[in-house]
């Protein structure tokens, strides 16, 4: 029997396809978790291996392969401004040319609840619906 529970109600429900797909989603979660900790454990090997072979090279990318099998392990680096002053500095009129400014107007959360009854402030924001998320509970 199927448990249905909405804020504080539970009820019961006898759909069989609805608890097949319950269970087979949380068999399924738990071999996912299982392989992708595995698949870590060689990704892991993986990139010591990469970063050994590498060394002080400054390529990014190696790939590996063993017969018709490939994998290709790439090392990058997320650079950004933490000081904008002293950047301003040390870069002088280049600042303008080498650093990309932005900005990024973000609504909290009573500005989206409003915009949901709201046609004016509909037409100011794009509002898309967000995929459902289903996670097992534990």
């Amino acid at each position: 029997m199927l448990k249905v529970k909405i804020a504080k109600n539970e009820t019961e429900v006898k759909d069989p396809s609805a608890e097949f797909a319950l269970s087979s989603f949380v068999e399924l979660k738990l071999e996912i978790d299982l392989m992708t900790k595995r698949m870590n454990e060689h990704k892991a090997v993986l990139i010591e291996k990469a970063r050994t072979i590498l060394g002080d090279d400054e390529v990014s990318t190696i790939t590996f392969r063993v017969d018709t099998e490939a994998v290709k392990v790439s090392f990058g680096w997320d650079v950004k401004v933490s000081d904008e002053g002293v950047l301003q500095e040390l870069l002088g009129e280049r600042f303008q040319d080498l650093v990309t400014t932005t900005v990024n107007f973000k609504p909290d959360e009573k500005l989206r609840k409003m915009a949901l009854d709201d046609d004016g402030l509909k037409a100011c924001l794009s509002i898309k619906e967000k995929a459902p998320a289903v996670t097992v509970v534990k």
